[in-house]
């Protein structure tokens, strides 16, 4: 109890913080490891698709390394909270309280933003080998992001393949640009996880 009364309120504040949310997300990991549902049950209560911009992570618009992300989960807050609440909580005591939390800030957004791009990660390995594209030869779909004329870039586009709604990089060989919403058919593969797209 001395310790804790020779805290500032502050230190206070955000050591609670840090111990809760990283209680919690070890029992997550803990639920995880077990395979139980519980984890991922709490997982898109409050997904928010970070989407910014057309294109691909290699494409002209580098905006859109937030595509598909879900940065604002469940996961997302507890990683901001546990990590921005210990980093400041390290440095209150050498630096100014706003500096310290600013510091919290931009760790806790930095941990929330990998947490969410080893989760998708994850998300593509275990799904990597399960699809076979070639079956989405002749199905339908929709633009998602924008795909580019006459091959000068990629987009992408999502459909329902075998039993799965999926997203998947795609191409066209038209002369006008597929607009997202735009409805299309799927005529071949450029590799094999990019599709060439017609519009329907």
């Amino acid at each position: 109890m001395s310790w804790w009364d020779s805290l500032s309120n502050l230190q206070q504040i955000l050591f609670v913080l840090a111990t809760s949310a990283t209680v919690v997300m070890i029992i997550f990991l803990i639920l995880m490891l077990i395979g139980g549902d519980g984890a991922d049950s709490f997982e898109g209560d409050v997904d928010v698709d970070g989407d910014i911009s057309g294109g691909d992570l290699f494409n002209d618009e580098p905006l859109s390394a937030f595509s598909g992300l879900r940065i604002l989960s469940i996961r997302g807050v507890l990683a901001f909270i546990a990590v921005g609440a210990w980093t400041a909580y390290g440095f209150v005591g050498f630096l100014t309280p706003w500096l310290s939390i600013a510091l919290g800030v931009i760790a806790g957004i930095i941990a929330a933003y990998l947490l969410a791009v080893a989760f998708r990660a994850s998300l593509k390995l275990e799904s990597t080998g399960n699809i076979d594209y070639h079956n989405a030869i002749g199905k339908s779909g929709n633009v998602y992001i924008k795909v580019p004329k006459l091959h000068s870039g990629i987009g992408k586009v999502t459909l329902t393949l075998q039993e799965r709604f999926i997203e998947v990089d795609a191409i066209t060989h038209e002369d006008i640009d597929l607009l997202t919403g735009t409805a299309i058919e799927v005529v071949g593969l450029e590799n094999e996880t990019t599709l060439i797209v017609k519009k329907k």
